[in-house]
Parts: C-alpha cells; structure tokens; sequence
C-alpha cells in the first residue's frame, strides 16, 4: 500500500506541475494508494462558500482524480475543512485507489472541531482490514475442556457428504468449522 501526502500550491500553475508529479507516481505505483492533505482547491462551487460557478482550475482537479480513478470520499462530520472570517471551503482530503476500498470496506473519512488553526483536522478511518476468507484457528486449551473432544468427535461422525476423498475432507472441515462458531 502507497501512501503520499500533499500541500499543494495555491497558483494554478504551479498546482498543475504538482497534478504531473501524482500522475507520475500513479504510472508507477501497482499498488493500492491513497493521497491526502491540503490541496488548495475545491472540486465543485458547493465546495466553498459563495461559489457558483465551476473554475478551470476546478475542472483540471475533478479530471486528475477522474483519470487516476481516484475515489474521493464523503466528508463525515461537516461540509468544510477550512474556514477564517472570509469564509469557507473543502481544500483537505484524502483520495483513496479502488484497490485500497476494497482492503478497507468502511472507509470514511471525519472531520474534528478546529483547535486554533484555520484547517479542521480529519483523519481517515478504516474500519478495520477486509481480511477475505477465515481459517479454522484450533487452541490446545480447548482440549483441556471436559467434554470438548467427545463433542467434536459426535459432529464429525454426524456428517455425511460423498464425493472424492478431498471433497468429504473439505465439506466436514466446513461442517466442523460452523458448528465450532457456536
């Protein structure tokens, strides 16, 4: 897993030299990514207080994440994550690969009550690692436990799958690993 933070410049130009370098590192990275911070720029007008319209600078970002199939994710916890006496805006985030969704299901990303400073911290939460399938995880202790081999021996007994010798192995382990779960 990549990870790449950010603070992007606040002139166009040079934020497009910067757009290049993530482009680069996305040509090079095989791996589930995700970049974050500050980016100095919103994606839509709904973005920044007092916004109508979309800006070229706007659309050159929504097409960055676009064309590095970035997924941007829903703000949790309020709209904006910078504000002063002027205003408001969403310039911090974190931009995450669909590989990197898929490791981590229930991802979100928060955002805190500011602590003197103009930009609202936020944190990307996880929610724990997809681990894909389980495996049976035997402990010696249970063995200690009156009763307990008895027990699974009369599943296992109990089970009646026919096929080829692997397929009855792997159907009784599935058996067994069910009825341990209870």
């Amino acid at each position: 897993m990549g990870i790449a933070s950010v603070y992007s410049p606040n002139r166009d130009q040079d934020r497009n030299l910067l757009w290049d370098e993530v482009s680069g590192l996305y040509s090079v990275w095989d791996l589930p990514w995700c970049i974050c911070g500050d980016f100095n720029i919103v994606r839509f007008p709904s973005e920044r207080e007092g916004l109508s319209s979309m800006t070229i600078a706007m659309e050159v970002f929504s097409q960055l994440i676009f064309d590095l199939k970035l997924l941007d994710l829903t703000l949790v916890g309020g709209e904006y994550t910078w504000s002063n006496s002027r205003g408001s805006s969403r310039l911090d985030r974190f931009l995450v690969s669909s590989s990197w969704k898929a490791h981590y299901p229930k991802l979100c990303q928060k955002r805190f009550p500011r602590v003197g400073l103009d930009h609202f911290p936020i944190i990307l939460e996880c929610g724990g690692i997809h681990e894909g399938k389980r495996y049976i995880k035997f402990e010696n202790m249970w063995l200690e436990v009156e009763g307990f081999v008895d027990k699974v021996k009369s599943w296992w007994l109990s089970y009646q799958f026919e096929g080829t010798p692997s397929f009855v192995l792997a159907s009784k382990l599935k058996a067994l690993k069910a009825d341990l779960k209870i």
